[in-house]
């Protein structure tokens, strides 16, 4: 899986910025209805979503390879103690 790089984003929200900038300082009549700002903050709302849910999805990931690792741990010690009663009843 591949994640957004948090320095793609952050050059493209300076970008936006800076055009921000230029365009009150030309005092262009576009700055209120500019479909780029209303893109780029939405593109804002969208990356705030994706952080979200990469840190629920670190989060279950680990949860799954704690639980694994205690199955699998568990599982060891349960597979020994039945071959060692299965050596005992064959040594009988």
């Amino acid at each position: 899986m591949q994640g957004i790089e948090p320095k793609i984003h952050s050059n493209l929200t300076k970008r936006v910025e800076y055009y921000r900038f230029l365009l009150q300082k030309t005092d262009h009549p576009e700055l209120h209805s500019n479909d780029a700002i209303a893109k780029a903050s939405e593109l804002c709302e969208r990356y705030e979503e994706y952080l979200i849910n990469k840190k629920k999805l670190e989060k279950s990931i680990k949860e799954y390879r704690e639980y694994h690792t205690g199955l699998r741990k568990l599982l060891t010690i349960k597979i020994r103690d039945l071959r060692k009663k299965m050596r005992a009843i064959g040594d009988q």
